[in-house]
């Protein structure tokens, strides 16, 4: 029978506070400990401050002698109760100290192992540089659709999340050479750089293309300037979430008619996919505008790529498509 979540979730606490409660423990019982004793000290008349360095010299094993001689039977048993059990309380508190740290990073070593040993399994998979909003809609869009996907950040926060969420994940630099190999590049059919800074996404570009002469980059652009410096690094696609996003609203208001234009629209949802008009003996030699009225039912043509270059979104009509075209579509 499996345990309900709440269950769960209490045991994992109460495991989690195991060496914690330990620490306390034995940190109250040699507190007490050593109150008991200086008391006891201090109403034999030895004053606070011996009575303070007794205890400290006792419980610590330091061997400098009794402050004053011992006749009292009491004190003696006093000494020696501070003796056992001060000291098994500080090695218990000690324990504790010892247990947190040995299984935290027991946790990380084995949880680090595991992890690469699944990469090195992955082949043809894809590695997603950044976890961030864009990043984890990209990553939850392909585990949807069954694609493994290694997730890279430099943020433990962000890697947990991903983690929880069931994702493979490499904790490092992506613009480092150590960690694309780590997340298995040379294996991997695809890169998408989803960082909201173009530079470093550059420098990623640069460095996966360095290491991978066949992997397939996606590389995101904020600004439309950053669109040829990316290609020119290497990557094979950039995307301007801007500039999609801005496409999108305007396609909506030039679809809807002038009277039902209100001051919220609520869009639906948005599915972009590219056409090869290879891959379609209707489309070569035809204009775009005719290539719109046969790919009508499928979506609406947003983007035209040639040549491998930048993705063109400023559209001419009265373009002829070629056979090494590819079309972006945006589907409803």
């Amino acid at each position: 029978m499996s345990q309900s979540p709440a269950k769960s979730y209490l045991g994992q606490q109460m495991q989690l506070s195991l060496p914690i409660r330990r620490i306390l423990v034995g940190m109250g019982v040699c507190a007490v400990t050593c109150i008991s004793a200086w008391l006891s000290y201090l109403s034999a008349g030895w004053g606070a401050l011996n009575s303070a360095y007794m205890v400290i010299i006792t419980i610590f094993g330091i061997g400098y002698g009794e402050v004053m001689p011992i006749e009292d039977p009491v004190l003696k048993l006093e000494t020696m109760t501070l003796i056992v059990v001060g000291g098994l309380s500080g090695l218990y508190s000690c324990g504790g100290f010892i247990q947190l740290l040995a299984e935290g990073e027991i946790k990380r070593a084995l949880g680090a192992r595991k992890m690469s040993q699944g990469i090195k399994k992955m082949k043809n998979h894809a590695i997603i540089c950044g976890f961030g909003r864009v990043g984890k809609m990209l990553a939850d869009k392909l585990q949807h659709d069954g694609i493994e996907c290694v997730v890279i950040d430099t943020d433990d926060c962000r890697l947990e999340q991903a983690e929880e969420a069931g994702l493979t994940v490499v904790s490092g630099d992506a613009s480092c050479d150590e960690t694309l190999l780590a997340a298995g590049i040379q294996r991997a059919r695809t890169v998408a750089t989803v960082l909201p800074n173009d530079a470093v996404n550059v420098f990623i570009t640069l460095t996966a293309r360095d290491l991978s002469a066949n992997v397939e980059i996606i590389a995101r652009a904020e600004s439309p300037s950053t669109e040829h410096k990316l290609l020119r690094s290497g990557a094979n696609h950039v995307v301007l979430p801007a500039a999609i996003g801005a496409l999108r609203m305007a396609q909506i208001i030039r679809d809807l008619p002038a009277s039902s234009v209100k001051p919220t629209v609520q869009a639906p949802t948005l599915q972009l996919e590219q056409v090869a008009v290879a891959d379609s003996g209707e489309l070569e030699n035809q204009t775009l505008s005719d290539a719109r009225n046969l790919l009508e039912e499928l979506g609406d043509v947003v983007g035209v790529q040639r040549d491998r270059q930048a993705l063109v979104t400023e559209l001419d009509e009265t373009l002829q498509l070629r056979s090494d075209d590819i079309l972006l579509l945006a589907k409803r």
